[in-house]
């Protein structure tokens, strides 16, 4: 098997709150049992390391694998999710018809915020600087997908639509996919 070098999660299920910006919800209980689950199945990779997006879902995603894997978690603001600060969550149909703009409109800035360009730009660049592999990275679905689907020539809005809560993906030290896990 080809050694992994980057491990990119999306964090668990989150409670979702329309009065609180989605920027500070945390784990559902049900989240962090799949977290723990798949924290699991991570072992075999031998991480060395642990990142994390300071937003609490995220956070708490890589306390959880961090603790099995025996693993401090450092935080990296650079993993947060794409930056759209002016815009609620609303319902999930607008909020997905939000997320399809986003990424049908790549170099478009979004509402008080960054283009999918510049977030995956962004990603890349704090990924980059952290040299201790394997790294295991707690990020974002859409910012996670941009990324991926620029690494592995996809579709980032069917990735996004594919994604679970929470989500793996194993790459090598080339940027190829080892496993999805």
């Amino acid at each position: 098997m080809t050694a992994a070098s980057l491990i990119l999660v999306r964090h668990g299920r989150p409670v979702i709150d329309r009065d609180i910006p989605p920027p500070q919800w945390g784990l559902c209980p049900e989240g962090r049992d799949a977290v723990a689950a798949l924290a699991e199945k991570l072992i075999p990779f031998g991480a060395e390391a642990a990142i994390s997006s300071p937003e609490p879902k995220a956070l708490q995603t890589a306390e959880i694998i961090g603790q099995r894997l025996g693993l401090a978690v450092e935080v990296e603001h650079g993993l947060h999710e794409h930056k759209r600060s002016h815009v609620s969550f609303g319902t999930e149909a607008e909020f997905r018809q939000r997320i399809a703009q986003v990424f049908a409109n790549p170099t478009v800035p979004a509402p008080g915020g960054e283009s999918a360009e510049q977030a995956c730009d962004r990603l890349a660049t704090t990924l980059a600087k952290h040299t201790v592999r394997p790294l295991i990275a707690v990020t974002h679905g859409t910012v996670l997908s941009l990324y991926v689907a620029r690494l592995l020539g996809l579709d980032a809005h069917d990735l996004w639509r594919n994604l679970h809560t929470p989500d793996a993906f194993v790459l090598d030290a080339n940027g190829a996919l080892i496993e999805r896990v």
